[in-house]
């Protein structure tokens, strides 16, 4: 027999998920923490496996925070509370959380807090954390191994904007906003310049977005680098 669920039913069961994953995850995350702490610092191979398991351990969070995200989507996706903040504090942030998951992808990541030296914004600091997390690390999945990923802020009219380039394939014209929606993820894909990445990344950039009073764009960039870039209220 089938049962009937109500969107706002599955938001709130799909919450707990994420609350409940959260508590393995960060036992993990101690754990290794701890083992790398008391292995010889000459075993090579097992310090490249705990950072194997730390870097699996960082993907399974980001995954969790996304699957919150998809929760919050179901629930309307409402505007949460807007705070004046210091840009160059969140794009070190953004620096911080994704470094590991580009070393694990060889790629080279260069994070400009500079750029933001002068420039504060208005929006939901942890919302638009979690937006540009997700475009860094689309970035990062689709720059090819040896690639290089750019991040950098500037101010453009009332806003500011933060750009990610990478040296990937840039979004295809074709998949235009697709690529951001929730039927998109499944079209996306297998599909050369769909720019798909793991846990919904680009879905959940827009729904981050959207919570946090911002807007999620695709980017022109000189050829052949990819863009995206996250528009905020300056202040």
């Amino acid at each position: 027999m089938k049962e009937e669920l109500s969107s706002e039913l599955v938001s709130a069961l799909l919450g707990l998920f994420a609350h409940d994953l959260r508590n393995p995850l960060s036992a993990l995350h101690s754990n290794v923490s701890f083992l790398g702490s008391v292995v010889s610092a000459a075993d090579t191979e097992a310090h490249e496996a705990l950072e194997d398991v730390a870097a699996s351990s960082d993907a399974l969070g980001h995954i969790t925070d996304n699957l919150e995200l998809f929760a919050i989507a179901l629930d309307g996706a409402k505007p949460r509370e807007a705070h004046d903040f210091p840009v160059r504090e969140l794009l070190r942030e953004a620096a911080q959380r994704s470094r590991r998951f580009a070393e694990s992808y060889r790629v080279g990541l260069e994070v400009d807090a500079e750029s933001a030296s002068n420039l504060r914004a208005s929006a939901n600091r942890d919302m638009l954390l979690r937006s540009l997390s997700n475009l860094i690390r689309n970035a990062i999945q689709h720059a090819g191994e040896t690639g290089k990923v750019k991040v950098r802020a500037a101010c453009d009219g009332a806003d500011v904007v933060i750009g990610v380039t990478d040296t990937g394939t840039p979004l295809s014209a074709e998949m235009g906003d697709q690529a951001f929606a929730a039927e998109g993820q499944l079209s996306t894909k297998n599909v050369s310049g769909g720019r798909y990445s793991r846990g919904l990344g680009l879905y959940a950039a827009r729904i981050a977005a959207r919570v946090a009073g911002a807007t999620v764009r695709g980017g022109t960039s000189p050829a052949p680098e990819a863009r995206f870039e996250l528009w905020i209220k300056a202040r």
